[in-house]
C-alpha cells in the first residue's frame, strides 16, 4: 500500500464519521418547533461588561424597550474591572429604566478562573427569578426577545439556547462581514441541530436562558471554576446531561440577538481561540468527532494536490461529501432562521474554514491568547 493509499483509507474513515455526524445535525434541524408556553415566568437578565463604554447603553436601551411585562424581569450588570466609563454609563442609563436595573462589581478574589464566569456567578447568587438569561454588553435585543424566549420554557424545559447573528456594519468590508457571519452561523447550526436531536453540544452565552433550579441542581458555574475560557456550552451540557431537563432552540426573528462582527482577522482569530478552549472539556464522544474533523482537515490539503501526481479518487469523494452535507445543512438552517443572505458567502467561507479551524484549534489548545485586555491560558483538565 502506497503512502497516498494509506492516507486515503484514513480519510475515508474520518470522512464517514464527519458526514454521518453532520447528516444527523441536519436531521435535528428538521425537528425544531416553535415555543408554545404562555406562562409568564420571571427573568433576571445578566450582562458581564468589561470596557464596554461604546456598547453598554445601546444594549440596555434595547432591554428597556422589551414587550415583556416590566414587573416580570430585572437586569443586573456586572462591571468586570473596567477601566473606562462603563460603570458610569450604566448608572446614568439605569436611572431611566422602567425595570429594576442594578450595577454590581465583579469580585476578583473569587476562585473561579474565567473572569466572565466569575462575574455571572456573582450575579446569579443575587437573583431571585425563575429563569436566568445571559447576553453580552455588545449585543442588542429585539423588542420581543424575552417574550419569545419565554415561549420555549414549556414544562420540563431547563435550557433555551438562542441565535446570535452579526449585524452588517457600513464601516466593515462586506466580504469580511459575510465570512464571519456564516462561520458564526455554522456553530449555531450544530448547536441547534443537536438540540433538535435531544442533546446539547454548544450554546452561546450571548443568548442563553436556563431555569435557576436547574442551574443550582447541576452545580452551576462554580463546578466549572477551573476552566479559564468560555464555559457557556459546558454549563448547558451539565444542565441537561442527566435527562431531567430538556433543551430547546429559539430560532424565530423575535428571539435573535444581534452583535457586531470584529474588525480584523486577528480579532476573529483570537475570538476563535477563546471558543476552542472549552472543547477540551467536552464529553469523550464529541472529542472523538472533533479529532476526526481535525484529522480530515489536516489531510485533505495534502491529499488533494497529491492526487495530481498519484491518482486516487478517495480524497475527492471525501471533499465532495463534506461540502455537500455542509452546504445542505447550512441551507436548511439559514432557511429556518431567515438568514439566507449568508449563503452567498458559502464558497469563500468553505475555502477559509479548513485552515482557520486547524490554526485556531492548535492555538486554542496549546497557547495563551489576549481577550478584553487580558492574557488567557487554557486550564488543566
Amino acid at each position: 500500500m502506497t503512502a497516498l493509499e494509506t492516507v486515503s483509507v484514513l480519510l475515508a474513515v474520518v470522512g464517514i464519521v464527519y458526514t454521518t455526524f453532520i447528516i444527523t445535525i441536519r436531521q435535528g434541524l428538521g425537528k425544531l418547533r416553535p415555543g408554545t408556553n404562555d406562562v409568564l415566568h420571571t427573568f433576571s437578565i445578566l450582562i458581564a461588561a468589561r470596557n464596554e463604554e461604546q456598547n453598554i447603553e445601546r444594549c440596555l436601551r434595547s432591554l428597556f424597550a422589551q414587550s415583556y411585562p416590566a414587573d416580570r424581569f430585572s437586569i443586573i450588570v456586572i462591571d468586570d474591572q473596567s477601566d473606562d466609563r462603563t460603570a458610569e454609563i450604566v448608572r446614568a442609563v439605569s436611572a431611566e429604566s422602567p425595570v429594576p436595573c442594578r450595577l454590581i462589581s465583579s469580585d476578583p478574589s473569587s476562585p473561579i478562573r474565567s473572569p466572565k464566569v466569575r462575574a455571572l456567578s456573582q450575579a446569579i447568587v443575587l437573583s431571585d427569578s425563575d429563569i436566568i438569561i445571559t447576553t453580552d454588553a455588545d449585543c442588542t435585543a429585539p423588542q420581543d426577545w424575552i417574550r419569545s424566549i419565554n415561549s420555549f420554557f414549556e414544562a420540563g424545559v431547563g435550557l433555551v439556547a438562542g441565535l446570535t447573528v452579526y449585524a452588517p456594519s457600513p464601516s466593515l468590508n462586506r466580504f469580511f462581514w459575510g465570512i464571519q457571519h456564516l462561520d458564526f452561523l455554522s456553530y449555531s447550526a450544530v448547536g441547534a441541530g443537536s438540540i433538535g436531536n435531544g442533546r446539547v453540544i454548544m450554546s452561546h452565552g450571548s443568548n442563553m436562558a436556563f431555569l435557576r433550579s436547574a442551574y443550582d441542581a447541576c452545580g452551576g458555574f462554580p463546578a466549572l471554576a477551573h476552566i479559564n475560557s468560555g464555559t457557556d456550552s459546558l454549563l448547558a451540557q451539565r444542565i441537561t446531561r442527566d435527562g431531567k431537563w430538556q433543551s430547546r432552540f429559539a430560532f424565530s426573528s423575535g428571539s435573535t440577538i444581534t452583535t457586531a462582527a470584529v474588525d480584523t482577522w486577528g480579532e476573529m482569530f483570537r475570538q476563535r481561540l477563546r471558543w476552542v478552549g472549552q472543547t477540551a472539556y467536552y464529553p469523550l464522544d464529541l472529542i472523538l468527532f472533533m479529532s476526526c474533523t481535525f484529522i480530515m482537515f489536516l489531510l485533505l490539503p495534502v491529499a488533494i494536490p497529491w492526487t495530481f501526481i498519484e491518482w486516487n479518487i478517495v480524497p475527492w469523494i471525501v471533499l465532495a461529501a463534506m461540502q455537500t452535507v455542509d452546504y445542505l445543512t447550512m441551507r436548511r438552517f439559514s432557511t429556518i432562521t431567515g438568514t439566507m443572505e449568508s449563503m452567498r458567502y458559502y464558497i469563500p467561507t468553505a475555502v477559509l474554514h479548513i485552515p482557520f479551524i486547524l490554526v485556531s484549534t492548535i492555538g486554542g489548545y496549546f497557547f495563551s491568547f489576549r481577550w478584553k485586555q487580558r492574557t488567557m491560558r487554557k486550564g488543566v483538565r
